[in-house]
């Protein structure tokens, strides 16, 4: 397990980077660009640490020391509760994934085929690959029916609630149904209700503290992300929790 933690965390430092420059260029309009973030100020290439490029030494903003961090955690936790280590880089992927949409959702209110498109059509790839490897069939067979189910909810959703729900929340359900359903068609149950959960908990605090009004439109993808993430790592202790 530690080798998978460790393998992780590194990997989601460095993808850390990449997702700084990426989720930059989608929200300035500018072609992909995973290798190489930018000063936004001067487009000189950012420090090691994030904190400030290396042309003029400009103090970069907050996110762009924090992705790379808040990467590296989630990355981590996932690589923890992998089912098997064959599909670790399909996870990985999966994480990325996560990560990158969550952050374009909520600077640009978008979930970009450019990044979701080549993470699903990767990590389902990967993932096949990697239940071949372990000959888990029946888990292979589960990531079809959850991705299948979580994008039938939300699509049915979406026709219902005449745009209560983007059509790029509908298209990213089915790789979290399928990254899900791969371990447990219960965990694909966790990450659809929890989305809905943390989503009314988040727009109450907001409401509360008037930071927010019932009129305002709160992008649904990172709750989802969020919720995805949460039924991975903490699943089987909320179906255990949940069979008491």
């Amino acid at each position: 397990m530690w080798l998978a933690i460790s393998i992780s965390v590194a990997v989601g430092l460095v993808a850390g980077r990449g997702i700084v420059a990426e989720t930059s260029a989608h929200r300035r309009g500018l072609p992909d660009n995973w290798l190489h973030p930018e000063c936004e100020e001067c487009g000189g290439a950012l420090s090691v640490s994030m904190v400030h490029c290396t042309t003029n030494q400009h103090r970069q903003r907050w996110i762009s020391w924090g992705i790379p961090i808040m990467s590296a955690i989630v990355f981590g936790m996932v690589g923890a509760t992998v089912p098997a280590l064959a599909v670790l880089p399909a996870y990985l992927v999966f994480a990325g994934t996560m990560v990158t949409l969550t952050v374009t959702d909520l600077q640009t209110k978008l979930i970009p085929n450019r990044i979701l498109g080549p993470g699903t059509l990767a990590g389902a790839v990967l993932l096949v690959a990697g239940g071949l490897i372990t000959q888990d069939f029946s888990a292979i067979g589960r990531a079809g029916v959850g991705g299948a189910a979580y994008f039938g909810m939300l699509f049915a959703l979406a026709l219902v609630g005449r745009g209560a729900l983007g059509f790029g929340d509908v298209k990213m359900s089915f790789i979290i149904g399928i990254f899900t359903g791969y371990i447990s068609l219960g965990y694909v149950v966790i990450a659809g209700v929890g989305a809905f959960i943390v989503a009314g908990v988040v727009a109450v605090v907001l409401i509360v503290t008037r930071r927010s009004t019932r009129k305002d439109m709160i992008p649904f993808g990172p709750f989802m992300t969020s919720a995805a993430i949460i039924a991975i790592v903490f699943g089987q202790q909320i179906l255990d929790w949940y069979g008491r």
